[in-house]
């Protein structure tokens, strides 16, 4: 049977609630967080997190209000809204990439309400029995945004990103949830402001929630894989939007033995320069080839 997020359409309307109960602003919460400060594809209606409910999402994240309430339930969020949401979007990111007791019911909840899932953990919700059944039975679908593609259609390395002319920027870090994907998604936005075309690789479940166009879950990839698929990303960027630079989201850390995807993505995007963040914060630039970019400082005003 294919998987159920390959069955029923989903809708062409994308309002969501983000369901982050304990964790909005912390570590495990941030793919919530990612969510908050940008999202291409959804329309964020309201967060779920109870120790923080009657916040302003933007106010309580950056001190910036945005207009996204916190809220204590699922049903707060839909009495705010007005209306049911078209989406809940799992907005925890544990480490082991699992639900707990309490979260499976709030997201069942939210199929009995006629709400598509979107899950960014390494759990298949498609997989699950008894989410499978209530989808079916509600009619909506669960995205696993995690799920890696076929075998036959994943990539190996190929070499073909020497044939990319334009330059990579690998933004990596010292440690898991420090900011890459933040990191990656303003520097973006501030080369556009400048005038400069520049498109961001994605490589991790939150960065394709927003709605990033290339991208890949690189951590629910057989390593072999990795590389090539990092690398096909590369290209289809630039073949697809000619850009004067490609901005690649770092993963894992580059120092912490628990981590293995940083390599890939040197490996398989091959950077010529690299932001490094720590958890102080800090972050340093190697602009040595970046200053003799001729497309981006002729764009440059």
């Amino acid at each position: 049977m294919p998987p159920l997020s390959s069955r029923p359409a989903l809708p062409t309307s994308a309002s969501a609630v983000v369901y982050c109960e304990g964790q909005f602003g912390e570590q495990d919460g941030k793919t919530a967080n990612g969510l908050v400060r940008h999202s291409e594809k959804y329309a964020i209606v309201a967060v779920i997190d109870s120790r923080q409910a009657g916040a302003d999402a933007g106010a309580f994240l950056d001190g910036v209000p945005n207009g996204i309430p916190v809220v204590a339930s699922l049903a707060d969020a839909i009495a705010h809204a007005g209306y049911v949401p078209d989406h809940l979007v799992c907005g925890v990111a544990p480490a082991d990439g699992l639900l707990s007791s309490a979260q499976r019911v709030v997201l069942l909840d939210g199929i009995a309400r006629g709400m598509h899932i979107v899950n960014g953990l390494h759990e298949f919700l498609g997989d699950d029995a008894e989410f499978v059944s209530a989808a079916l039975l509600a009619g909506v679908t669960i995205t696993d945004v995690r799920r890696p593609k076929e075998t036959k259609d994943l990539h190996l390395f190929s070499g073909r990103v020497f044939d990319v002319t334009c330059p990579r920027i690998a933004v990596l870090g010292t440690d898991g949830a420090i900011g890459k994907r933040t990191t990656a998604t303003l520097l973006v936005q501030a080369l556009v402001a400048r005038g400069i075309k520049a498109v961001l690789v994605g490589t991790g479940q939150t960065t394709l929630i927003q709605g990033g166009k290339y991208g890949v879950a690189l951590d629910a990839l057989v390593p072999q894989f990795c590389s090539g698929e990092v690398e096909d990303r590369v290209v289809a960027a630039f073949e697809g939007e000619d850009p004067d630079v490609i901005v690649v989201e770092g993963q894992g850390a580059l120092s912490h033995p628990a981590y293995l995807t940083s390599a890939h993505i040197l490996r398989g995007a091959g950077p010529q320069a690299s932001s490094s963040s720590t958890r102080r914060g800090a972050s340093s630039w190697a602009t040595s080839r970046w200053s003799r970019c001729r497309r981006c400082r002729a764009r440059s005003p």
